[in-house]
């Protein structure tokens, strides 16, 4: 077998697997990504794909935990939607429990849960008057998390002095203090088919893995969720999961623009805002702007010192309307869906990255199946650069990328691996420099995804006109490129640009038009079309109220 020659009824097979491991049916449209992943897994046990394929169907414990390993993808960083971690915070205050229980499902490698634990202590909860349980279905993300040790990418938006109060450097790397980890504990569990691990919850985080559930299977979920919860317990999910929990008799919380679901209190009043108002889907057949030549067309970038960016400071008072956004792998505003952190071929168990939020991340998680190949907004192919798919090992975290990179180039190049998977694990692990190097000559291929991941590293430096500079060049290679125009609402916005801004967020409206919301995006990142469209809604659409 070689990727992507694998007739219908094994690939049925492979997904059985996965089923059976995880309780995971994945949208038709995303099965071929599993092809993707089995390439991977081979390469990663020195198998040709053809052996690794005939020891996962007869079901080895070991080939079918690497091929999860692969098939579910982690990528995450610290104080992720601050807005929610400061919703969190309110609720914990006041809460009447002598101890405060918060559930981090699908949490990764950990950064999810150790943020939660590093929010409240922020706001004056001592240790021991709260408990951050994680839990995973992967059982090499858990130890991950469990060492607490992370790099730059991690702490990408994490501000100094949460920095310095809760994190040591030693070396490249970041470890979490003792008195964080304390307040953590992992589990391995599995969200489909696994009961509750604790009863009277005060808050549960689940994000962006519901949607890749089979709809029954989602919602028995969810009232497991509620049945661990206290009342005026919160629940956050996706954007995108939010419709799975109507008639579940939850109420909706707006939480400074996104969205918390809540157990009621019985006997107490029921708060009343606006009703919810979804983007309508397919709205719109209008063309995308079509991109003009950048300025220096081809020319490179401007080398400037890296610096890591900055968000907003986790008490710093919440934006109103479509405010501030970052960019790059954090694109959108605070509605959209967070990636707690994972990308999955659909994994129970594990959160969906979906592209990263402005307050927080575009992700919505995103994400999408890190195993699938990227795809052009109207589901082309890639250009046959290989290095333009998702790479599953590139979006593991911090650790297991600067173990990569570790190696020498050359190890890498012999492997094979593509210059843009190269690019990406070399930015994970803060090598910013090799990273634009390994983009810059993937970019000579016209591969737009280089260009996206140039404007991520000219963000990291600071460096917003040539953030801006790279992703139009992206637009000119694909002018169709949704995450490109979405890359560029955050952007602009931050340069305080608020009319290039819509233009921006309408193109990219545009260039979703038509997509199924399961449809995987082509980017660096990868998100769900439904995850995109969410995320660009104006907030008179992202009301939310009532009983749902």
């Amino acid at each position: 077998m070689s990727e992507g020659v694998l007739d219908d009824a094994t690939l049925a097979r492979v997904e059985d697997v996965l089923q059976s491991a995880c309780g995971v049916t994945l949208a038709r449209s995303l099965r071929r990504s599993l092809e993707t992943a089995l390439g991977r897994a081979a390469r990663s046990r020195g198998l040709e794909p053809d052996a690794f394929l005939r020891t996962l169907l007869v079901r080895e414990a070991a080939a079918v935990e690497c091929f999860i390993e692969h098939a579910v993808i982690g990528e995450t960083y610290f104080f992720r939607h601050p807005e929610h971690l400061r919703a969190l915070a309110r609720l914990a205050q006041t809460h009447p429990a002598p101890c405060f229980q918060v559930w981090s499902a699908g949490c990764a490698s950990g950064e999810e849960p150790y943020s939660i634990a590093m929010a409240l202590m922020a706001e004056g909860l001592p240790e021991g008057r709260f408990r951050v349980l994680a839990t995973d279905v992967s059982g090499r993300a858990l130890q991950r998390a469990r060492d607490g040790v992370y790099g730059p990418w991690s702490l990408r938006r994490i501000e100094p002095e949460q920095e310095k109060r809760f994190l040591v450097a030693n070396g490249d790397d970041y470890s979490v203090i003792p008195q964080v980890r304390r307040a953590v504990e992992f589990r391995r569990h599995n969200l489909a088919v696994d009961p509750p691990p604790f009863m009277g919850l005060g808050a549960i985080f689940c994000r962006n893995v519901l949607i890749y559930f089979p709809t029954e299977l989602a919602r028995e979920v969810l009232k497991r969720f509620i049945s661990a919860l206290a009342p005026g317990g919160l629940l956050f999910v996706s954007p995108a999961e939010v419709p799975l929990t109507n008639g579940l008799g939850l109420e909706t919380v707006d939480a400074e623009g996104s969205v918390a679901l809540r157990v009621p209190v019985p006997g107490a009043p029921r708060a009343v805002t606006p009703e919810a108002r979804l983007p309508r889907l397919g709205a719109g057949r209008n063309q995308v702007s079509s991109a003009v030549p950048p300025a220096g067309w081809p020319q490179a970038l401007d080398d400037s010192r890296a610096r890591r960016a900055r968000a907003p400071a986790w008490g710093a008072k919440p934006s109103t309307g479509e405010g501030p956004l970052t960019s790059g792998t954090s694109l959108g505003d605070s509605r959209v869906g967070s990636v707690s952190g994972r990308t999955a071929s659909g994994l129970a168990g594990a959160s969906v990255r979906s592209a990263s939020s402005a307050a927080g991340d575009f992700s919505a998680t995103g994400a999408s199946p890190g195993a699938i190949d990227s795809r052009g907004a109207e589901g082309r192919p890639s250009p046959s650069e290989p290095g333009t798919s998702r790479p599953a090992w590139a979006s593991s975290t911090p650790a297991a990328a600067t173990h990569a990179v570790s190696r020498s180039v050359d190890a890498l190049a012999a492997e094979e691996v593509p210059l843009l998977e190269r690019a990406i694990i070399a930015a994970r692990a803060g090598h910013f420099e090799e990273a634009e190097a390994l983009a810059r000559e993937a970019a000579k291929a016209l591969v737009p995804e280089a260009y996206l991941l140039l404007s991520m590293v000219a963000e990291v430096r600071g460096d917003l006109n040539g953030a801006v500079e790279a992703v139009r060049k992206a637009l000119y290679l694909e002018p169709r490129l949704a995450l490109g125009h979405a890359t560029l609402v955050a952007l602009y916005r931050r340069m305080e640009r608020p009319e290039d801004a819509e233009r921006a967020r309408q193109n990219a409206l545009r260039a979703l038009d038509g997509l199924d919301d399961e449809h995987p995006l082509r980017g660096v990142e990868t998100m769900t079309a439904g995850g995109l469209r969410q995320a660009l809604a104006p907030v008179e659409q992202a009301g939310w109220h009532g009983v749902r």
